[in-house]
């Protein structure tokens, strides 16, 4: 399963080409309070959401989660972390013994602290290399993926 939160765009892109080369169920986390479409109003209300540590509710519904022993699990970088959907998730359903390949995107942050926030929320999964894209990742994106998935031990 190739699972993302994505406010942009940018992250939705990079789980579309993790999806054509490994396949599997593409599922977008959507909430029930969406963040705001402006970009000023989006960063106050996600600042706040971080600050508190709020888990924003989940529109998205994963029928029969345990079928998935891999999860692709996707996100921005929201001031060094991932935005606070993911943390929902993380605690809504049970990682235990499964396998989460983390891949985000940023604006120059990189993954931050995001793959040590995943294993503290997730403490029984195993959590392999992460990726981290600028932005949209550009014209090297497929070759990216691949070297990364090559890494991971993955077949496309």
């Amino acid at each position: 399963m190739i699972l993302y939160y994505s406010w942009s765009g940018n992250t939705k892109t990079i789980a579309a080409q993790i999806h054509r080369n490994v396949g599997g169920d593409l599922i977008e986390l959507e909430l029930v309070r969406p963040y705001s479409s402006t970009y000023n109003t989006c960063v106050e209300e996600a600042k706040r959401d971080q600050a508190n540590q709020a888990r924003p509710e989940l529109k998205t519904r994963i029928a029969d989660f345990k079928q998935y022993d891999t999860v692709f699990m996707g996100y921005p970088n929201w001031w060094g972390s991932f935005p606070m959907p993911i943390a929902t998730l993380l605690e809504s359903y049970e990682f235990s013994g499964k396998t989460i390949l983390p891949f985000c995107s940023h604006g120059g942050g990189g993954l931050g602290r995001s793959v040590a926030d995943i294993a503290r929320l997730a403490p029984r999964a195993t959590i392999k290399e992460a990726l981290a894209v600028h932005y949209g990742g550009g014209d090297s994106l497929p070759r990216d993926i691949d070297a990364w998935l090559r890494k991971n031990g993955v077949d496309a």
